[in-house]
């Protein structure tokens, strides 16, 4: 803000500037310059304001070019500026600072009426509006002009009092106060008018680019049609520019502003609204958080101009053409008062008065009949933005349905019905009727409504009447209203069973990758005993007689064959792909079988694979799924050792214990271990250190043992080895029943 005229005053202590861009004049710090006497030093200051005044009109700085309210603003400064001066000779210097009040406020220097800069200074609707206020309420106003994003950081910084101009949303109302609105509008949509028969409306923007401002409410209503495209700006007057460029085939913004814009530029009669409510907008001030002084002389301020009937002038200067918010409402509330006082009148003078009387209500009733075909026009507008946001709904990939905090479906998506091949209205029907609902609602119902809990993302297998099954991954989650209170429930539903497909076959892949590893490890493991077989066979002829060869290969051709046997039905075992199925298992017959599987092959790389087995550890789950999960921890772990070559004595131990309700399997080693960066990314598909890895070792491992209703544990750091541990609940006969249950 550019300082006009300043005035030292040393004995008062006191220094007047006048501001140029809304004649604002100000009592600040003292000034270093001195003139003797105080009365002298205020005299001369105001005869000097009165000068520079005089000077600036004749240089068309102030009044000359100024309407006649902005000359009346002017000369009422150069009054105040007296009180100011003569006041000073009477009070003392912390007094004339006790009583200046002066707040800063941000406005957007390009939004007509609104404010918009000219001239220098502020302009518009809304500032008028706040100069009366400050008028009001005993303060003064400085100016700064700032964007949105702008005024909300230096209002969060106390760099500013308030911001003019700011509409109302959710995420603002954290972090600041509004005061009452003083306008209320929408967002409204513009095409050229030799495109209005193509582009009628909101709904057919599709595959159209728009013109709108940046982070603006229309650009986040719009993002919920599929296929428009943006053209942003920073302000609305730059995106008015691009549509009147023929660079945008439609623009979005608040249609008071448009309106004026088009205008300004000379296109308004080049351009048509094709939808005047897409979306409320009502303009108030804002201050800081919890900043009530401010909040609470805008909105005193505000209701004494409404009071007063100031607030209905300024309106009438800057919008001729409109009838001012609340306008109507005092003028039915003035005709009804009016028509009491003259029915009485009209019983005491006669016929004549009361002809009169009549004219005067016919005019009044036709404009409440203007006012009521426009509300209607208001509510149709709302009725066809809901018929919008159902179709958008409809559209939505999911299967969707509402319920209310009875248990009553309210809401039932055709995509819905399309998903689960069912027909008919399902609306109005309890949702234990639906057996879908009732599947997964029975336990989860009442923490909704009650606590407003969420279920997201929980995947079961369905089965749809024609015998067709699906995989289903459900979201559930409260339903609130404009007061944030819980009235129902939202339930969706999408088809996985795609997904799953293409996951099980990724993890086919993946097995058949460790199952070829496991065969070249373990077939050291196979000749071993085909030799010692072999050459006993060759020693038959010429031993045969000898009873203590015929006692040795009794015992140790058998024992050979044995451990052929187990390692083939270990591989076989491992290599079979057959549906999940849960069963007893034997802990320590699992570790037992993989550490015979990769013994040898430990061995070859220099590694020591031992054991801690405790016998009859039993749990409940699939035993290919687990034996899987347990030797990719166990490849993972021999080509991490395989690579440290600073560690001499390398080792990996598999153990199993008990803990509590818990059974746990152990596989640990004294690797270079897991810095944290890999270990949050170490269980995401495709995530590998190996050059060759594909990266679902780990991945698989997780997702097997957590489909068995166990959990995964890593203890790891960069040289400290690691310890990874599959903890699953003890088995319980009561579990197997209940599983057996839930299985058919």
């Amino acid at each position: 803000m550019e300082e006009i005229s300043s005035f030292p005053q040393a004995s008062a202590g006191l220094r007047f500037v006048f501001y140029h861009e809304r004649n604002v004049l100000l009592l600040t710090e003292p000034f270093k310059k001195t003139c003797p006497g105080r009365a002298g030093c205020l005299l001369y200051g105001f005869f000097q304001l009165v000068r520079e005044l005089s000077a600036s009109e004749k240089s068309d700085m102030f009044i000359t070019h100024r309407t006649g309210r902005e000359r009346g603003m002017a000369m009422k400064h150069i009054r105040t500026a007296a009180v100011f001066m003569i006041s000073g000779l009477f009070l003392s210097p912390s007094a004339a600072a006790e009583e200046e009040n002066v707040w800063r406020a941000a406005y957007e220097p390009e939004l007509p009426p609104f404010h918009y800069s000219e001239n220098g200074g502020p302009q518009g609707f809304a500032v008028d509006l706040l100069e009366e206020i400050a008028e009001e309420e005993n303060f003064h106003v400085i100016y700064e002009p700032m964007a949105d994003y702008e005024a909300a950081a230096a209002l969060e910084n106390e760099e500013i009092d308030l911001i003019i101009g700011m509409s109302y949303n959710q995420d603002r109302a954290e972090s600041m106060e509004f005061s009452n609105a003083y306008y209320s509008t929408s967002i409204g949509l513009f095409v050229r008018e030799e495109e209005a028969g193509e582009i009628d409306g909101v709904t057919r923007l599709a595959g159209n680019t728009a013109a709108v401002k940046a982070g603006s409410l229309e650009q986040s209503y719009l993002e919920n049609i599929r296929g428009v495209q943006f053209n942003e700006t920073s302000t609305l007057e730059q995106a008015v520019k691009l549509a009147s460029a023929e660079r945008a085939d439609a623009l979005a913004g608040e249609i008071t502003s448009v309106g004026h814009l088009l205008d300004n530029l000379g296109v308004e009669e080049d351009f048509q609204l094709v939808d005047s409510y897409m979306v409320p907008v009502e303009y108030s001030f804002a201050a800081a958080a919890e900043n009530y002084e401010v909040l609470r002389a805008l909105n005193n301020g505000m209701r004494t101009l409404q009071n007063n009937g100031r607030y209905q002038e300024i309106f009438q200067e800057w919008f001729p053409e409109e009838s001012g918010p609340g306008e109507n409402l005092v003028l039915v509330m003035q005709i009804l008062g009016g028509t009491l006082l003259l029915a009485l009148i009209v019983l005491a003078a006669g016929l004549r008065i009361n002809r009169r009387l009549q004219k005067e209500v016919e005019k009044k009733t036709y404009s409440l009949h203007e006012a009521n075909l426009s509300l209607k026009e208001q509510i149709e507008a709302t009725k066809n933005s809901n018929e919008f946001q159902k179709q958008i709904l409809q559209s939505s990939p999911r299967g969707m349905m509402t319920l209310d905090k009875e248990g009553k479906i309210t809401s039932w998506s055709p995509k819905a019905s399309f998903m689960l091949n069912t027909e008919g209205n399902k609306t109005g029907k309890y949702y234990y009727e639906n057996p879908l609902l009732q599947y997964y609602l029975k336990d989860k119902l009442e923490d909704v409504l009650q606590h407003g809990r969420q279920f997201l993302g929980e995947e079961r297998d369905w089965t749809r009447d024609d015998g067709i099954q699906l995989r289903l991954r459900a979201y559930i989650y409260p339903l609130y209203d404009f007061e944030q209170k819980i009235v129902g429930v939202m339930f969706t539903f999408e088809d996985i069973s795609e997904e799953v497909r293409v996951r099980y076959q990724a993890f086919e892949n993946e097995k058949n990758q460790a199952l070829s590893r496991v065969v070249a490890g373990i077939a050291h493991e196979i000749r071993n005993p085909l030799t010692s077989i072999k050459t006993f066979a060759e020693l038959i002829p010429l031993k045969f007689e000898s009873p203590r060869f015929r006692e040795k290969i009794s015992t140790l051709v058998p024992q050979e064959i044995e451990r052929l046997n187990e390692l083939i039905e270990g591989l076989m075992d491992y290599s079979k792909s057959r549906p999940a199925k849960k069963e007893m298992l034997d802990t320590s017959d699992l570790l037992e079988s993989c550490f015979i599987l990769f013994e040898r092959t430990a061995e070859n790389k220099g590694v020591s694979l031992t054991t801690a087995i405790e016998k009859n550890l039993v749990i409940l789950a699939d035993r290919q799924q687990l034996k899987q999960a347990v030797i990719n921890l166990i490849i993972n772990a021999i080509d991490a050792l395989a690579e440290a070559e600073d560690i001499e004595d390398k080792w990996i131990v598999l153990k199993n214990y008990v803990c509590g309700d818990e059974v746990r399997l152990v596989v640990e080693d004294n690797g270079p271990g897991m810095s944290r960066k890999v270990q949050k990314q170490a269980f995401e598909p495709f995530y590998t250190t190996k050059p060759d890895g594909t990266g679902l070792g780990l991945a698989i491992a997780k997702q097997h043992v957590e489909e068995n209703n166990g959990s995964f544990h890593v203890e790891s750091g960069a040289g400290d080895g690691t310890r990874i541990q599959l903890r699953f609940p003890s088995f319980h006969p009561e579990n197997w029943k209940e599983s057996n249950e839930e299985g058919r």
